[in-house]
C-alpha cells in the first residue's frame, strides 16, 4: 500500500474508473455520466498537471503549455459579488467534475499554494500532493509507505555493499 491506502493501481483505466474518482471525490452526482471522451481529457489533464509541477523528478517540464493547451477545452463562467468572486464550469456531466478540479488547481495557484506542490519521489507512485512541511522539502506523498520504502532499500543497498 501507498498513500493513504492507494493499491498501486491505475484508476483511470475506464470511464466507470473515473466516474467513481470524481464521485468519490464530491465533483460530479450520482446521476452524472462519464464518458470516454471525459476519461481522455482527464489522464491528458493529469499529466499536464504533472508535468507543470516545479518539484517533479519524473517528468520534462515544458512549462504550462500542455496544461494551458488542457485547460482551453473546457468553459468557465464568472460571478462577482460583494464579498466573493466565483469561477463555474459551463460543462456538465464527467467533464464538469474535471473542470471542477481544475478550478481547484486554479485556486490553489491563486492562493500562492503551487510551489508546495510535489510529486512523490517513488517512480511507482507519483502521487501529487501539498508539502506541509516547515522547510518545504516533501519528498514522499507518505512518510509511512512511499518514504519508508525509500529509506529501507536505501538501507538494504548500504548493508549489502558494508
Amino acid at each position: 500500500m501507498r498513500y493513504e491506502g492507494d493499491s498501486g493501481v491505475e484508476l483511470l483505466t475506464d470511464a466507470d474508473g473515473l466516474r467513481s474518482w470524481l464521485l468519490r471525490y464530491n465533483f460530479i452526482h450520482d446521476r452524472d455520466n462519464v464518458s470516454d471522451e471525459d476519461l481522455v481529457l482527464a489522464r491528458e489533464l493529469r499529466s499536464s498537471l504533472r508535468a507543470a509541477i516545479n518539484h517533479n523528478p519524473h517528468d520534462h517540464h515544458d512549462g504550462f503549455q500542455s496544461m494551458n493547451r488542457a485547460a482551453g477545452q473546457f468553459r468557465f463562467f464568472y460571478r462577482f459579488g460583494e464579498a466573493t468572486d466565483v469561477i463555474e464550469s459551463v460543462d456538465v456531466q464527467g467533464k464538469g467534475g474535471i473542470a471542477r478540479l481544475l478550478i481547484l488547481v486554479f485556486r490553489l495557484r491563486e492562493n500562492h499554494l503551487w510551489d508546495r506542490l510535489r510529486v512523490c519521489m517513488a517512480a511507482d507512485c507519483q502521487w501529487v500532493f501539498v508539502d506541509r512541511s516547515r522547510p518545504g522539502t516533501g519528498k514522499w506523498c507518505s512518510m509511512k509507505a512511499c518514504g519508508n520504502r525509500a529509506k529501507n532499500k536505501t538501507y538494504r543497498e548500504r548493508a549489502k555493499s558494508g
